[in-house]
């Protein structure tokens, strides 16, 4: 899983018939600080996030094993909100 946060979504009228009824969203990885790094991922919203709301994205074949997307054409699907992270020193909220 890689930690993530939501910047944007991205509209596409054309696309593959297993892509419908998906949000796609535009999201950049962030590190623990929530310190945003250089990669950005396309993925399909399987839980209703918006912009700025931190999230786990699953990536590659695990990105096809949620209930929504079984079958369909998405190398990205963010699974889960992160509204705290423990570490051991500190805790972190989005």
């Amino acid at each position: 899983m890689k930690l993530v946060k939501v910047i944007g979504s991205i509209t596409s009228t054309i696309k593959d018939s297993t892509l419908d009824g998906f949000k796609l969203m535009l999201v950049q990885a962030v590190d623990f600080d929530l310190k945003e790094k250089d990669d950005f991922f396309v993925a399909a919203d399987t839980i209703g996030l918006g912009e700025g709301e931190i999230a786990l994205i699953v990536t590659g074949s695990t990105a096809k094993r949620t209930e929504m997307t079984r079958h369909k054409n998405v190398d990205a699907a963010i699974v889960a909100k992160v509204e705290r992270i423990d570490l051991e020193s500190s805790v972190i909220e989005s």
